[in-house]
């Protein structure tokens, strides 16, 4: 089947302008996220150069040459805008005006105004750096888990190394003087054809970006605790569940340490809950920081935390609980305010293997923590040894010895 340029052209023209509306109603959905629009304009500006240049011979050429090629120009740059936008940089705007510029610049030369095969030239260059300095923001925001953003890369570095092998091949086969891409043979329906593919995939690949981009943050919103930034209860418990089904061929135990911030509700009742959250927050940075990445932690609820991290033996864990309640002592303290933490220790060796029975006794070993006076680290073999009857003075060297070899 046979399909003429003018009708390609049309469907080029008209196929782009649809995406760059899809791409605005996107926008206008999520506001909180403006790239898509940027992406919408920048397609529309491109369907309008794209219309342009299928008017060649209709209207006047500075139209249909200049002014069409600088707005398909501006449209890839607002492409880069949106990228930066999407990640949260700097949109610098003005940037991407500097390649119509220079197009036009360029164009006011004669010896390239005249000249269709160095207008290829000038232009092709042009958006292949465009494209590849789009494809390289994209790139800058890898480490956000989305799953669209690579395919999104590619596609851009597609584009500008299609654009760049534009420049041999026309000084290999140059266009006759007086050609215009209409009545170029073959190049036009090509160039239309690959300007049109790549626009539906380039605009699948942004909305699909955009959609992944609300997904996760609904996700994360729902593991994470709003005031402190760190795993909320739900997080804590699926994560340290995981943790404890997987296990590790080394040796080494999970551990759990639960954390309650002393006199809590005295700091509330003095200094209001504002001063509250501030300890909140400040725990939980102090806490996640000195624990590092190896830790799973999160808040448990009010102002109770959890970490669950492996170990070698209790005498490591019990090391981690003290770590963590000598920061939050040097960082936290005020003339006034002075907050502790008193901090539970359970080894899952020492209990029935499953993470309920852990976390039990963890809480008992929080408990005897906060009966001693608080502001220190109990153990759960300690604070099960402390609950014996004096006389079984067998058993109390039983526990004194299993938490020594633990």
């Amino acid at each position: 089947m046979h399909l003429d340029t003018p009708t390609l052209a049309i469907v080029t023209v008209f196929l782009t302008a649809l995406l760059g509306g899809l791409l605005v109603f996107a926008g206008l959905q999520n506001r909180a996220v403006r790239a898509p629009m940027t992406w919408g304009l920048a397609f529309l500006l491109s369907a309008v150069g794209l219309g342009l240049v299928t008017l060649r011979g209709v209207v006047p050429d500075w139209m249909s040459i200049q002014l069409a090629n600088a707005l398909v120009l501006a449209g890839l740059g607002l492409v880069w805008v949106g990228a930066r936008e999407f990640d949260g940089r700097a949109p610098r705007l003005a940037m991407a005006g500097i390649a119509p510029l220079i197009w036009l610049a360029a164009c006011a030369v004669p010896a390239i105004g005249s000249d269709i095969n160095a207008r290829i030239i000038v232009a092709s260059t042009l958006a292949a750096i465009l494209a590849a300095v789009a494809g390289g923001e994209v790139w800058r925001g890898r480490a956000e888990p989305l799953l669209s953003r690579w395919p999104t890369v590619v596609t851009l570095f597609i584009y500008a190394a299609l654009m760049f092998a534009r420049v041999p091949l026309t000084v290999l086969m140059p266009q006759p003087k007086s050609a215009h891409l209409l009545t170029a043979g073959m190049l036009y329906p090509l160039l239309a054809f690959g300007t049109l593919l790549f626009a539906v995939v380039l605009a699948f690949l942004l909305l699909n970006m955009t959609k992944e981009r609300s997904e996760l943050r609904h996700k994360t919103a729902a593991l994470v605790d709003p005031l402190t930034g760190v795993a909320n209860r739900r997080a804590f418990f699926a994560g340290a569940e995981l943790m404890s089904a997987q296990g590790h061929g080394d040796g080494s135990a999970l551990a759990v340490l639960l954390f309650d911030l002393d006199h809590f509700k005295a700091i509330n009742d003095r200094f209001g809950h504002a001063a509250g959250d501030a300890v909140l927050t400040t725990f939980a940075e102090t806490a996640a920081r000195t624990l590092g990445a190896r830790a799973l932690f999160g808040r448990i609820g009010g102002e109770e935390f959890g970490a669950a991290i492996r170990v070698m033996h209790l005498g490591e864990a019990l090391a981690h609980a003290e770590q963590v309640r000598h920061a939050f002592a040097a960082t936290a303290s005020a003339d006034d305010l002075v907050p502790t933490v008193s901090i539970g220790v359970a080894l899952e060796n020492e209990t029935a293997g499953t993470l309920a029975a852990l976390m039990a006794a963890a809480d008992h070993a929080l408990y005897r923590a906060k009966a001693k006076g608080r502001n220190r680290v109990a153990s759960a073999v300690f604070a099960a040894m402390e609950d014996m009857p004096r006389a079984e003075e067998g058993e109390r060297r039983a526990w004194r010895k299993l938490s020594a070899s633990a």
